[in-house]
This record gives C-alpha cells, sequence and structure tokens, in this order.
C-alpha cells in the first residue's frame, strides 16, 4: 500500500497567513519607495530646467523668449506646453496618469517665458507682458476627480530665480509662487 503526501488545511493556513503579513510589511515599503522616486523625478526635472534657463539668459539676457519644448522633442507629441508652461511628470505621462504638473512661468508676471506669436507673427499681448528678469518653478502633485492629490503624503516644489527651493505637504499653497507656507521644508 502506497502512502500519500499531502499538505493539511492547517499548513495551508499557516503559509496563507505568513505571507499576507508580509505583503503588509512591503505594500508600504513599497508605496513610500515609489513616492520618493516620483519627488526625486520631479527635483530634478525642476533643476534640469532652472539650469537650462541660466544657460539661455546667459546667450540672451534675459528668461524671455524660453521655450522648453526642444529639451522634450522625443517624438511626435511634445509634453511641455509652451502656451501654459507646463510639463506632466513623468514625462511619458498623460493627463490622467500624471504624477506632477511642473508649470514654468515668469517670476513677476506669472505668464509663461515663451514668447507666443500671433496670426501676424508679432507677439502677442500677455507674451509682451513678460518682463523675463526672473522665473519661477512651481511642481505640484498631480490632484484626483475631487481635487485632492493622489499622493498625499508626498511633496510639492517651489524654486525660483533666486535660488530658493522648498517643498511642503500642504495642497494649494505653492500656487501663490511665492514661498511654500508655514509648514514647509527646503531642498
Amino acid at each position: 500500500m502506497l502512502k500519500q503526501r499531502a499538505f493539511t488545511l492547517l499548513e495551508l493556513m499557516v503559509t496563507v497567513a505568513i505571507i499576507t503579513i508580509l505583503a503588509a510589511i512591503a505594500y508600504p515599503s513599497y508605496t513610500r519607495y515609489v513616492e520618493k522616486n516620483d519627488l526625486a523625478v520631479a527635483k530634478q526635472e525642476a533643476q534640469h530646467i532652472a539650469t537650462e534657463l541660466e544657460r539661455f539668459k546667459a546667450k540672451n539676457f534675459s528668461y524671455k523668449g524660453f521655450d522648453a519644448t526642444y529639451l522634450y522633442n522625443a517624438g511626435t507629441v511634445t509634453p511641455y506646453d509652451k502656451t501654459t508652461g507646463k510639463l506632466l511628470l513623468p514625462l511619458s505621462a498623460t493627463a490622467t496618469t500624471a504624477k506632477y504638473t511642473l508649470t514654468l512661468l515668469d517670476g513677476s508676471q506669472h505668464l509663461p517665458l515663451s514668447i507666443l506669436n500671433g496670426s501676424d507673427n508679432k507677439e502677442t499681448a500677455d507674451s509682451a507682458k513678460v518682463q523675463g528678469l526672473s522665473w519661477v518653478i512651481v511642481v505640484e502633485r498631480a490632484k484626483d476627480s475631487s481635487g485632492k492629490p493622489r499622493q498625499a503624503n508626498n511633496y510639492d516644489l517651489l524654486i525660483n530665480s533666486d535660488g530658493f527651493r522648498c517643498m511642503t505637504k500642504v495642497k494649494d499653497v505653492v500656487s501663490e509662487y511665492t514661498n511654500c507656507g508655514s509648514n514647509s521644508e527646503t531642498w
């Protein structure tokens, strides 16, 4: 007579319990890792644009006319929108999958730095207001349909041409373009 070997129900239940405990420990760590990575990508892109802005000013003596589309011309769709100064992050993101929205504006007028041409190839009224003496980059967490940040535990960022950098977890504070509020950190 051959003896059959199999797992008992108790052994299976213990195995499932151990896997559940390991998953409960690993999932929060994984989400924190993903959020840190998304924040690092946002900081990197803001610093990359800041560097290119300084190069542009060294050649043109002003930030006015800066257009970041050449930095992101990887295919048929350019992720940087020069009419609004917005860039969705990560770079391959769409409006529904974006983690961050980076916005580059003139430091005083809060209008896009790029010179927008009208139908007659002349500067528009909005771009004529741009002084181009300073800039500000706001990097805000993408929001869900209810207006809350998709990554509630992550940060919004602010960087400007004076070298000021701050980040905050409080939503809708950096959109004032001057600081990150009272509960902010430097980066």
